[in-house]
Formats: structure tokens, C-alpha cells, sequence
């Protein structure tokens, strides 16, 4: 592969591709009287360098412009000029504007100006995509772009259209932005940074039909426009927080035997663009700081800092060069609900399996490998090859309610992105980028000693693994043995670091008015360092996971879309390898892993068995989308695609060279895993109803093959010891449909209601099910993430600023701003009691609604501000989040029949009370108020 990637690379480099984050605007000019088409009309976008000129056929196009709102204005001599305003750009669609021009007199020579049509069908659209600006994001009772991504049809969660949590990309200007260790951290795939909402001009939301400019994923895209520096200062300043008021929540109510304290924050926005030097340079910088002294529940208090900046040179009409970075600090404390306490008890260090049913009240016997004789009725088996064919103990955790919680895993992330990209026109239909950029990430965890009990005066030190003095240490640190501390104070300790380098080169050329060819190359290197203690057994045994390994991802793709005037088409082919090797040594793995080594080196790493080198891996990805405009205002698109995503290195890497194995519980990264694979459908149709209704029907079938889960060996020549090897093993499948009813922002109010109805199966959920445990039977479950039915609604009211009555020069009534978001979901699945059925059951119905009141006080034209209020959980329910005991919520206990139903109750202590977990239910209603200024 290290000859094999330049070689690739030099072969795709004349079919270079964008990775779409703009825009073009294109139409025919035409004479009004005669309608013959006009030659060389000059066409520029006000307030900019862009522009054009109408060929023979007075057709014109403007390539590469970033998503907004522009004023067009056309030119040409014996014609009026004409003024389009309200021209609006989205990410990789075509905005169709035909111009008709006037012949001028001498008596009349003023210009025409009109407002551009907004046609609620995009005749290019192929698949289905929905575009979030950031006037709506400013509307929405939402703190991140996140959480507008969740409001669209086909998404539940961090789960778009039945995929895994891991299966979405998020684009930054162009940029994939993912951590490739992906697993231990992030969300959305691995996303580990954060963008501030101020920072963002558009979202695209991508669910299926991704084009050949897009690899590395599966199930959806983010794609996140960022602003840039405008030629006028303008800014803005917004703080708002959650009061406390004083009081406690209704969650007293359930007899938790605390009282939770409602959550104080404070949320400090900030954006500010301009320009820095006349037309040539200029800027964009935004900020977000969220400080939580008390969350919803107990020690979640959390910090978190998201920083965008972005300079952008002109040279001249021709050449730009845009540097920017996102800069991301976050801190916070996890609720620990299972509480901590001085120990171990007398068994805590056994290893062997326990008869009976939770037997015994010692609080301090904990992590006790229970068999369970009504947990899958089953008994454990071994097979001739050292697999299991079924697994038939259980972890059985006790609980401790008066614990101490001031030990609590401290969780420290951060990540920098810095990226540069360079534009060249090369003519009007033209041009080609060049994109560096550099991304880290970080990630850390640890108790934290905050009572210096190894009294070295550092109270702001990790617990258990300590670094006793600055500069270079070892790598296997000495754990604290004076000290015990149980949940709470886990003895865990991890820190992964991961960098990634990324080359991309793009090539966008309009050939004629029928033809858009787009092509180009990503190259990726990727470092990930590790260093994970976990489970600690006692002093000096404990389990660890470290390595640091690189890998090289490459991409290449070229596309035609095909513009006429009955069919638009997007036809591509994108090719994607990945080696697992990277740079340097090679990487094996065994060949068997049941019998994977028998010695051990001077070094410590075990000497493998016939080791077998880690492959290269490769695809070829056809994708082809097809959009028939029927009449002016109705269409019907169907798309079809192969999509490829690489696996984490979590996966890949984790503890490969089988160190410190202990009887059970090990999981063993596979070097030679294959890449995931989906091969996704989609057809739809889209009616305009009059001028400012619409409404969609989409129908999608999507088929996931190679999915990670995990086999669990035997190793005979290492003592019998259990190994999870993670393996391509799994495979899943949803369908459904979605149905969207829209209606754009009028004089008072536009919105969309949407629907949802689908069907997720699959053999696990998560790379953690077992594919040859205890559900080793190859059937398709319900995955745990499939919602039935979900709806979401958004719907926006404002007043003008004008609308009612005048008190002097103020309209009181005026500038009134109402939005809200609507969710609901039907239950979750989840697996019986004393069945081997998997989530067989569904979980109660959810809903929810957010308000937002927002009031604008202008002083001038520039100058004003916004006082508003959000409201969260309006009706304050307690939606379940999940089963704590499926047991007592079933079947009840015989002592106590109430607590039948109830999803909070997870223990039954001797005295006959009941142990609770306030997580299973949502946070109850709270309210944020706040003000903002602008210019």
C-alpha cells in the first residue's frame, strides 16, 4: 500500500472532485418581447466578485458560491438593467433564475428590480436532503446544530433511518471531521469537536442517496456551511441561563430518598464578521460557552467552550484563500447512581461463577458473576472449536444508596481543527480547490483526587493512576492500594489522543448547459494512541488496552450531473481503500484465535501463532440518482447507492497484542476487519400546493452487511481464557417511509410537520450483542433503537414590525417571535423477562415539547436586541428512557404489586425498600431566559 496510495493518487488526480459546500446559480436571458436569447449579458451577485457572462444560447452560470441569501443584477447596453433580490443558495443545488430584459429609451432607463420566486420544489434534488439556515436555528429552543438535525424525518436519536449510532458524517466547510479511533469518544460517528450555533450559515441533512463526492459513511450526513467574513461589520452577543429558583423536582415523588436540585446554566454566545482590509480580506469568528454548576441530576456539572474563527483573502476575482479552525474544551462529571463505598468485600477478587440468585445483602460484594437459572434458559456449553454456544451467567450489581459521590469519573475532552483551502477560477465555468487541514482529538477520563490521599498537595490529579511527577513517565503506572472505593470511585483510568492529516484536491468544470463534471481525491493518515485501565482486580492486576497505531484511508470519485429539461441526473462512481498497516511496521494478527500464541517475548507481548498480515481493503461504490420534474410544481427522484465505511480503530486495534489476559472478559481488536457495507434505495415524490405548501412522500429499503460484533473464543494454549475478538458478523436491515407536510415562512408563520414510519431489524444493535453468545441463533430482532412511529412538528409564528398598534413611534405588538418543536415517538423495544426473545416488547410512547418566546427591540436600522425565553418539557412528563429491572416492571413483587410498571426500580435491599434510578425517566420541564444584542 505505501507504493500503491501515490500511484492512486497521481492516477485520479486529473478527475478531481468538491465536496460540495456551495452553490450555484444558473438560467437563460431572454429579450421580453421577442424571446430570443441575449449574448454576453454581464451578471454579477452584488456586494461580491462573482459573476458572469451569457453565452450564445444566453444561457449563464456562477459557480462555487456559499449558501445565503444574494441580489443579482443583470447588465447589457439598449436594456434596462434588472435587480433580482432574495436570490437564496443552497449547498450543491442549482438556484434556477431566467431573466427577461427590457429594450431602454430615452424616457425610460431606470432599473427593473424584482423579488426572486422561491420555488418549494428543487428540481435537481435527487435524494432526499433538508436545509436548516441559521435564521432557523436562531428561532428554534435549541442549544446545537445537533439538535435541529434531530427534528428531521428519518432520525431518532443519533440514528438515521435504522443505522448505528456510528454510521453519520459531519462535514465542516467541506472537511470530514471524525475521530478514527471513533468508538471510545464523539458522537454522530465519532464526532468528537463542536461548532458554535452563531458560527453556521446552513445545514444540510443528508439521508440517503449520498453522492460519490461523500465516502467513509452510511446511514446520514451533516454538512455544516460555516459564515464568512461579510463586507460590513455586523455581531452579536447573546447570554441566557437556567435559574434554579430554589426548588427541587417532582422526582421526590418516586421516593428516590434524595432531592435533586433543579440545574443552573449559564450559556455566553458570540459571533462577529466583517472586513479587515477594503475587499480583500476579511472575517468570521464565533464562540459558545455553556458553564452547568448542577444538571438535571446530581454531579453533572460540565463546562464546555466551542470556538470557530475563519479569514478569508481575495487575491482577486479569480483567487481565494480561505484558514480557518474550530477550537473545542469540554469537562464534565458523569452521574453515578450505583453509589460508592470503603471495600472490597471478601469475594470481590474471585473469578470463579457463583450458584444461586443474587444471593447475600453485602452491599460490598459487587461484580459477582451470578448463574441465573431464568435468565435465557440456557445452560453453557462449549464446543469442540473453544466457541460458545451460549452464555448463562449474568453481572448482578448491588447498590448502595448512602455512598459517597464526590468520586466520580472526571471526563476531559478537547480537539483543534485547522484547515486551509485554496480556490482558483480557471474561467467562468471553472475551478479547482485545494484542501489542507489538520484535526486532533482528545479524550480523558479518571477519578480525580480531590482529598490528596496520596498527599502530595495536588488536589486537581487523577486518583488512580498518578503521575508523580512532571516530565516523562511509564506508561504502566502503579495504582493507589491504601484506598478502595467502589462505583463512584472506579478504578478506570483512559487516555486516547488521536490526529488526522487530510489532502483533498477538487475539480468542478460546467462543460455546457446540460453537463456539471465534478472529480477528485481525499487522501487521510491517521494516528491514534491509546492508553486504557480498566476493571482493576487489585494491586497490580488490572487489565489494560494500550497501543498506538496509524492507517492510511484513501478516496477517489468522479460524477456527471446531467441537467435537461425533463430529467436531471447525478450518476457516479467513487472508489475507497483503507490500509490498516499505515506508514510503518506492519501489523498480524492469528491465525487461529483459540490457539493464538503460547510464549511470550522478552518484551512482554505474547509471540503469535502463524500470524497472518492485516490487508488492504478496497471498494468500488456505483451511485446513481435520477430527479423527473412531472409538472412546474411536482417531482419524483429515486436514488440507488453502494456506500462504504471503514471501521473504527477501536475495533481494529484494541488490545491486539493480547497483553495482560485475564479469565473472562477480554476484547481483541481485528486488524483484518472489512470495511461495513450498505447498499441503500430510495424513491419519492415531492407536490407544490399553491405557492407556499408542499408535501413529500419518501420510501427508502436500506441492506447493511458486515456489521461489527464479536466472537467469543476460548484460548486453550493460554490457559482457557475467554477472548472477544470483534468480527464482520453482523447484519441488519430497515424500510420505511416518510411524509412531510411543509409550509414556508409567510407574514406570520410557516413550519413542517413530518412522519415517520419504519422498521429496523437486525441481528444486535450495537458491536457489543454477541453474535455467537447467547443470541447465537441467526434471527432478526428488533433493533433497540427502532421506532415505529415518529412525528416531529416545528412551527414558527412572528408578527411585523409593524403589526398593531402605534404607541408614539413604538408597535408593541411588533417583533414577536413564537416557535415550536413538537416530538413523538412510539416506544422502544426491549427483551422480556425469563424468555430468550430479544426486544420483544415496546417501552411506553414518548412526547415532549419546547417553546420559544422571543420579543426584538430595534433601536435603529443596525442596532438592537431580543429578550426571550425557552421553555423545555412544557408539560413537564416524565418520559421513560428505559427498563431498570425488566423482572419487577413485568411481574412486580409479591411483597409490593405497585411497583409493578414502574422502569425506575433496579434492587430490593434486605429491609424490603426499593432502589431507584432517577435515570430512567427524562429530565421534567425547566426554563432557560435570556437576552441578545446585535449590530
Amino acid at each position: 500500500m505505501k507504493r500503491f496510495l501515490p500511484l492512486m493518487f497521481l492516477f485520479f488526480l486529473p478527475h478531481l472532485l468538491l465536496a460540495g459546500v456551495t452553490g450555484k446559480i444558473a438560467g437563460i436571458i431572454t429579450d421580453a418581447t421577442t424571446g430570443e436569447p441575449l449574448p454576453g449579458v454581464n451578471v454579477i451577485l452584488k456586494g461580491t466578485s462573482m459573476g458572469a457572462a451569457s453565452d450564445m444560447q444566453g444561457y449563464y452560470v456562477i459557480l462555487n458560491i456559499p449558501p445565503g441569501t444574494y441580489t443579482l443584477e443583470a447588465s447589457f447596453v439598449g436594456y434596462k438593467n434588472v435587480v433580482v433580490n432574495e436570490v437564496v443558495v443552497n449547498v450543491d443545488l442549482t438556484t434556477r433564475i431566467d431573466i427577461k430584459m427590457e429594450e431602454t429609451t430615452l424616457e425610460t432607463s431606470e432599473a427593473i428590480t424584482v423579488i426572486a420566486s422561491r420555488p418549494m420544489i428543487r428540481k435537481d434534488e435527487v435524494s432526499t436532503r433538508h436545509f436548516v439556515s441559521s435564521q432557523d436555528m436562531e428561532l428554534q429552543p435549541i442549544t446545537s446544530f445537533k439538535e435541529a438535525a434531530q427534528f428531521q424525518p428519518g432520525v431518532v436519536g443519533t440514528h438515521f433511518r435504522g443505522g448505528r449510532a456510528g454510521e453519520v458524517l459531519v462535514l465542516i466547510d467541506g472537511i470530514p471531521v471524525r475521530d478514527p479511533a471513533g468508538t471510545y469518544s464523539g458522537s454522530f460517528g465519532g464526532f468528537t469537536s463542536d461548532v458554535p450555533k452563531l458560527g453556521i450559515e446552513q445545514m444540510e441533512v443528508s439521508l440517503g442517496g449520498f453522492s460519490a463526492e461523500y465516502g467513509n459513511v452510511q446511514s446520514g450526513i451533516l454538512n455544516l456551511a460555516l459564515k464568512e467574513g461579510s463586507k460590513d461589520f455586523s455581531g452579536r452577543l447573546r447570554f441566557s441561563a437556567k435559574p434554579g429558583f430554589g426548588a427541587t423536582t417532582s422526582f421526590t415523588e418516586h421516593g428516590y430518598r434524595f432531592k435533586l436540585l433543579q440545574p443552573l446554566e449559564n450559556y455566553y454566545e458570540g459571533s462577529i464578521t466583517g472586513p479587515l482590509y477594503k475587499n480583500k480580506i476579511s472575517f468570521s469568528a464565533s464562540a459558545q460557552i455553556i458553564d452547568q454548576n448542577q444538571g438535571f441530576y446530581p454531579n453533572e456539572n460540565s463546562y464546555k467552550q466551542n470556538y470557530q474563527g475563519k479569514l478569508t483573502f481575495k487575491f482577486s476575482p479569480n483567487l481565494k484563500l480561505s484558514v480557518g479552525t474550530v477550537i473545542n474544551r469540554n469537562e464534565w462529571d458523569n452521574f453515578y447512581f450505583p453509589a460508592s463505598k470503603y471495600g472490597p468485600g471478601p469475594n470481590y477478587q474471585k473469578d470463579t461463577y457463583y450458584k444461586g440468585v443474587r444471593s447475600g445483602t453485602d452491599t460490598l460484594e459487587v461484580y459477582r458473576y451470578v448463574f441465573d437459572k431464568n435468565l435465557y434458559g440456557k445452560i453453557e456449553t462449549k464446543n469442540e472449536s473453544g466457541l460458545f454456544d451460549s452464555t448463562a451467567y449474568n453481572v448482578v450489581k448491588t447498590y448502595y444508596m448512602a455512598g459517597m459521590q464526590e468520586y466520580l469519573w472526571h471526563n476531559k475532552q478537547a480537539s483543534n481543527l485547522f484547515y486551509l483551502t485554496w480556490t482558483h477560477s480557471l474561467s467562468a465555468k471553472t475551478f479547482y480547490e485545494i484542501r489542507l487541514n489538520s484535526f486532533y482529538s482528545n479524550y480523558h477520563y479518571a477519578t480525580r483526587d480531590i482529598e490528596d490521599r496520596d498527599g502530595d498537595g495536588d488536589r486537581n490529579e487523577d486518583l488512580e493512576w498518578d503521575i508523580s511527577k512532571p516530565g516523562p513517565h511509564p506508561i504502566y503506572r502503579e495504582r493507589e492500594d491504601n484506598f478502595w472505593w467502589l462505583r463512584g470511585d472506579d478504578p478506570g483510568y483512559r487516555d486516547q489522543k488521536s490526529w488526522t492529516q487530510t489532502l483533498k484536491a477538487d475539480l468542478v468544470s460546467q462543460i455546457n448547459s446540460n453537463h456539471l463534471l465534478k472529480g477528485g481525491v481525499q487522501l487521510d493518515y491517521h494516528t491514534t494512541k491509546v492508553e486504557n485501565i480498566s476493571w482493576t482486580l487489585g494491586v497490580g492486576i488490572y487489565r489494560y488496552d494500550v497501543w498506538t497505531q496509524n492507517s492510511l484511508d484513501f478516496g477517489a470519485y468522479i460524477q456527471d450531473k446531467i441537467e435537461y429539461q425533463g430529467i436531471i441526473g447525478l450518476v457516479g462512481l467513487r472508489f475507497d481503500a483503507f490500509d490498516p498497516n499505515g506508514l510503518y511496521d506492519d501489523i498480524y494478527y492469528p491465525a487461529d484465535y483459540a490457539n493464538p500464541f503460547i510464549t511470550v517475548g522478552p518484551d512482554g507481548i505474547p509471540i503469535l501463532q502463524n500470524p497472518k498480515k492485516a490487508s488492504i481493503k478496497y471498494q468500488f461504490s456505483p451511485r446513481i440518482g435520477i430527479s423527473h420534474p412531472i409538472t412546474e410544481k411536482s417531482i419524483l427522484h429515486f436514488t440507488y447507492g453502494h456506500y462504504f465505511q471503514r471501521p473504527d480503530g477501536y475495533f481494529l486495534y484494541r488490545n491486539h497484542y493480547l497483553q495482560s489476559l485475564t479469565k473472562v472478559g477480554n476484547y481483541v481488536g481485528n486488524p483484518d476487519l472489512s470495511p461495513e457495507k450498505t447498499v441503500a434505495y430510495e424513491i419519492g415524490v415531492e407536490q407544490q400546493i399553491g405557492n407556499d405548501y408542499k408535501i413529500t412522500l419518501t420510501g427508502y429499503y436500506k441492506d447493511i452487511t458486515n456489521l461489527m460484533n464479536y466472537y467469543k473464543y476460548v484460548a486453550r494454549s493460554v490457559g482457557d481464557r475467554e477472548l472477544n475478538v470483534y468480527m464482520n458478523a453482523d447484519y441488519g436491515n430497515s424500510k420505511g417511509f416518510e411524509v412531510t407536510f411543509s409550509r414556508r415562512m409567510g407574514k406570520f408563520f410557516g413550519g413542517n410537520l413530518n412522519y415517520t414510519y419504519s422498521i429496523a431489524k437486525g441481528r444486535s444493535s450495537s458491536a457489543s450483542g454477541g453474535a455467537n453468545s447467547w443470541n447465537s441463533v441467526k434471527r432478526m430482532n428488533y433493533l433497540s433503537f427502532d421506532q415505529t412511529h415518529t412525528v416531529n412538528a416545528i412551527l414558527n409564528f412572528r408578527t411585523p414590525e409593524d403589526f398593531g398598534t402605534l404607541i408614539g413611534s413604538f408597535h408593541p405588538f411588533g417583533n414577536w417571535m413564537v416557535s415550536m418543536l413538537f416530538k413523538y415517538g412510539s416506544g422502544l423495544p426491549y427483551s422480556s423477562y425469563g424468555t430468550d426473545r430479544i426486544n420483544d416488547k415496546r417501552m411506553p410512547a414518548t412526547h415532549n415539547l419546547d417553546l420559544k418566546l422571543m420579543k426584538e427591540l430595534r433601536f435603529s436600522a443596525r442596532y438592537g436586541m431580543r429578550l426571550f425565553v425557552d421553555v423545555f418539557n412544557v408539560y413537564d412528563r416524565h418520559n421513560v428512557r428505559f427498563i431498570g429491572d425488566n423482572q419487577y416492571y413485568e411481574l412486580g413483587d409479591p411483597n409490593d404489586p405497585t411497583i409493578k410498571g414502574d422502569p425506575s426500580v433496579i434492587w430490593r435491599e434486605a429491609d424490603g425498600s426499593y432502589v431507584r434510578t432517577p435515570l430512567a425517566y427524562s429530565p421534567g420541564r425547566y426554563i432557560r431566559l435570556g437576552f441578545e444584542l446585535f449590530f
